[in-house]
């Protein structure tokens, strides 16, 4: 039986030596030479026919179970189908990549930098040791059931079979110990029949189906007497799953511009929750409203500071995310998973450091007990030209997640992941899509973003709870809607009014420029339908893949500049935000949205434009807005900018997750 088995088998195999076999006739026996299956008696009868030899008796097997109702225990419920993985029923094990004890190395002994790759390699499954009790609540439950009657002499092994033995390993309770079992390894007569505790941990998630699709057979072989049989029940890596906008925020990240990833990583101490000395233009600004915000929603943690040396850009480096198996009463025993964006940096990556150096603060400040950081990418990308071109669209701002939602008699209880990309170079790491399809859930989603400058879907889309029969609505930038307000503000004779309000003329991009002056520039009115030709294909998509109607769409006001780019730059025709977006949020998952102040044009009675436009907006859906000042600190910085979204990360509540296992296919 091989790998892809799909059923349980139970076989009996006759074991002997080589040697002397006995014949006889009417009584009588006599030696004769051992065929190749060993020594034997026959009796001859007197007529000189020879009867069937007596096969040997099979070795008795005790229960052989792991949840496979997935109910959180090991009972004899679970026999039913043990050999089998379905989506409705099988055992499941999960990815053991944290660090329960802390003992992975940030640096190495002489306080050096270790690579991306050895600093991500460490985690609990990278031993043979189960590190304290929450590393021994991550092995999933397998049983040897208790067996008085089997005879003396008998032994067994638990493996998994060759094909997949590197991929996951084996734990026996032995003298109240959880320890390792060697592949041949054997349990005793004694271990057999008082029942064996045995624990089972996947060494990594599934990264490339062709070269392990996350399925593992464990097989009981018990032996006895010169012969043996055996059992096997299949287990499969739990997938990663990526968090979703309806989760309510744990921690709100902001940058830490003081201090350098490498300060963190050889061992300087670092508290996450006191406030750094605010050193950008527009950070202590943007931090107050962030925090006024997250009070407004009923979230009193601090702020979260994250050591990134002067890189503004929190969404860009890592999406959190979980792995989960079931646990008694119908809860989920879960780990979260920091996962690194893949995007090589043009310019900096080497082949020791490839990734965005920001990111790695994932390791000293996240990585611990409950917590793991992996990684995935092409490291053929390294010194590539494309990376200058395309790297952007590896960034992890540029994926997100369609909150739960049924389509189509398919059911998503833990939404569907989101990413910008094209299909063809203007797409993210191809390893990095292949590893998130691998999981099996959360289908992934494309949308093409290639009509953005910097390419990332937060630019335009983001999802907020609401009182609706989805539970939530899409927030989605409308390009078109910007404009109809800029020219209804003309119509009514303010056109000479200022199109960037509340900000000093020298820090915007055209000092001077009106809400006419706006309606006559060509690379806004072709920003504006450029997007909205993007924009628009997006829903197209998200209608037929998640169907989305306009009562599950909310639509804010938008204005996209159609960006200047130099002679010969590969990607022409691009644009981004030319007043902060309002669609590039952050939802607190409480009914609270961080949105950007749109410093758009002011009516008679002195309210923002765009900002009256967009409460109206959201007002049906019960949720309510907390404007947030980024302009200095985000908007206006570099070529294309970024708002709330782009400058936060959030890690969020795990408590009221939906088992990803119950979405169907």
């Amino acid at each position: 039986m091989n790998n892809n088995d799909s059923s349980a088998a139970l076989s009996v195999s006759p074991v002997g030596s080589a040697g002397l076999r006995l014949r006889g006739g009417r009584g009588r026996l006599r030696p004769v030479r051992a065929g190749r299956w060993g020594a034997a008696f026959l009796v001859v009868a007197a007529t000189g026919s020879l009867p069937m030899a007596p096969a040997q008796a099979a070795p008795r097997i005790p229960a052989f179970r792991a949840d496979t109702d997935r109910d959180g225990r090991v009972t004899a419920d679970d026999e039913r189908g043990k050999g089998q993985w379905t989506r409705e029923r099988g055992a499941l094990m999960l990815p053991n990549v944290d660090d329960d004890r802390r003992r992975c190395p940030d640096a190495d002994a002489g306080g050096a930098r270790l690579s991306d790759e050895r600093i991500a390699a460490c985690n609990d499954a990278a031993d043979s040791v189960v590190n304290g009790k929450a590393d021994l609540d991550d092995l999933a439950p397998v049983r040897i059931g208790a067996e008085p009657r089997v005879g003396a002499g008998t032994t067994a092994t638990v493996a998994a079979t060759p094909a997949t033995r590197q991929h996951v390993r084996v734990f026996a309770e032995r003298r109240g110990r959880m320890v390792a079992l060697a592949p041949g390894e054997r349990l005793s007569t004694e271990e057999l029949r008082r029942g064996v505790r045995l624990g089972v941990e996947a060494r990594d998630f599934v990264r490339d189906p062709q070269r392990w699709n996350g399925i593992a057979d464990l097989v009981l072989r018990v032996s006895s007497q010169g012969s043996s049989a055996e059992d096997r029940i299949r287990l499969k890596v739990a997938p990663l799953v990526f968090e979703h906008d309806l989760m309510p925020v744990r921690h709100l990240m902001t940058a830490d511009h003081t201090t350098e990833p490498a300060e963190v990583e050889r061992g300087k101490r670092y508290d996450p929750a006191a406030q750094p000395e605010p050193v950008e233009p527009g950070e202590a600004a943007f931090r107050r409203d962030l925090r006024r915000g997250l009070d407004r929603a009923g979230l009193p943690a601090p702020l979260y500071n994250y050591p990134t040396g002067g890189d503004v850009w929190m969404q860009d480096l890592f999406k959190a995310a979980y792995a989960s198996i079931p646990a008694p009463d119908g809860k989920e025993h879960r780990v979260r998973v920091v996962v690194r964006s893949a995007d090589v940096m043009p310019g900096t990556a080497t082949r020791e450091f490839p990734l965005r150096d920001a990111s790695r603060s994932a390791f000293p400040l996240l990585r611990g007990s409950g917590t793991g950081v992996i990684q995935q990418y092409d490291p053929r990308r390294v010194g590539s030209d494309d990376t200058q071109y395309y790297g952007s669209f590896s960034s992890t701002g540029n994926f997100g997640t369609l909150p739960p939602h049924t389509w189509r008699g398919r059911h998503y209880p833990v939404g569907r992941i989101v990413y910008g990309g094209n299909g063809g170079k203007e797409a993210p790491d191809a390893t990095f899509t292949r590893m998130l399809a691998a999981q099996g859930y959360q289908r992934p989603l494309a949308l093409d973003t290639g009509w953005l400058g910097v390419g990332h879907i937060d630019e335009f889309l983001s999802f907020v709870p609401a009182r609706n029969a989805r539970g939530w609505v899409a927030v989605v930038a409308d390009p078109g809607l910007g404009r109809e307000l800029l020219s209804g503000l003309a119509a009514d004779g303010h056109g000479d009014r200022p199109l960037v309000h509340g900000i000093p003329a020298k820090d915007t991009e055209d000092p001077g420029l009106t809400v006419a002056g706006a309606l006559r520039k060509e690379s806004l009115t072709r920003g504006t339908a450029i997007a909205r030709k993007g924009i628009d294909a997006a829903l197209r998509t998200l209608r037929e893949q998640a169907g989305l109607t306009e009562r599950d769409i909310v639509r804010v006001p938008a204005l996209f500049n159609e960006l200047e780019l130099p002679a010969g730059y590969p990607r022409q025709g691009v644009v981004a935000n030319y007043l902060p977006g309002a669609a590039n949020g952050v939802s607190t998952g409480t009914g609270v949205y961080l949105a950007p102040r749109q410093h758009a044009p002011r009516t008679t009675d002195g309210a923002d434009v765009f900002e009256r436009a967009t409460q109206k907006a959201l007002a049906g859906t019960g949720t309510r807005i907390a404007w947030v000042e980024d302009w200095d600190y985000s908007h206006h910085r570099g070529t294309v900018g970024g708002e709330v979204h782009c400058a936060t990360n959030a890690l969020r509540s795990l408590d009221g997750t939906r088992p990803w296992w119950t979405e169907q296919d």
